[in-house]
């Protein structure tokens, strides 16, 4: 028969225990798991949600009417105007066609690119004061195009004046729009206004 010694030096020895504390149980697996997958759900529905709060943001910015500043355009109500107006497309290169603040001005239409960005194009205005005589063009789609440089160098949009029709039409495009927009309206003028000689003025 074993001592009660020997008994007592075999039994594990878990320490002293605080007066009524319970013993720990061991933390379910499961628990676990939705403490760190719960969270994480949770996250990307907030993510998901602002995502398409923005998304909506940008695409009703991109639809907003653009408010035209009306400019001296002693041509824009003549027929050839009116024809090209009508005629536009629908877009220009990735800019796609708003409606204009009223009142808006005669020949003039707007487009507004997908960062909302506008495009304005006008119809009917005076030659540019300096668009004379040796200045470069650049022909795009059979349109020579005359680009009017910006007094203002804090401007970063930029104004290109077709000089080859019977009416002056000019765009202004945000920087970084590409050609797409010139192109376009390229082939649309050539559909709706027959080409002329550019008439630039004398030097001086």
């Amino acid at each position: 028969m074993a001592s009660r010694d020997s008994d007592r030096a075999d039994r594990y020895d878990a320490g002293p225990r605080e007066p009524g504390t319970a013993p720990t149980a061991p933390v379910s697996r499961v628990v676990v798991a939705l403490a760190v997958v719960v969270p994480l759900v949770m996250l990307a529905v907030v993510l998901v949600m602002v995502r398409t709060i923005a998304d909506e943001a940008a695409e009703q910015a991109a639809s907003e009417p653009v408010a035209a500043v009306a400019i001296p355009a002693p041509d824009a109500g003549s027929p050839e105007c009116a024809a090209l107006v009508e005629q536009l497309p629908d877009s220009l290169g990735d800019a796609a066609r708003v409606a204009l603040v009223e009142p808006a001005p005669e020949g003039t239409a707007a487009y507004r690119m997908p960062d909302a960005e506008p495009v304005t194009v006008r119809c009917g205005l005076p030659a540019p004061p300096t668009f004379t005589v040796g200045v470069g063009l650049q022909e795009v789609n059979g349109v020579q195009w005359f680009n009017e440089p910006d007094p203002d160098p804090a401007v970063t949009a930029s104004t290109w004046v077709a000089v080859d029709r019977p009416r002056y039409v000019a765009v202004t495009l945000p920087e970084g729009s590409g050609t797409g927009p010139i192109q376009d309206l390229s082939d649309a003028i050539s559909a709706a206004l027959e080409a002329v000689e550019p008439d630039p003025a004398p030097v001086g």
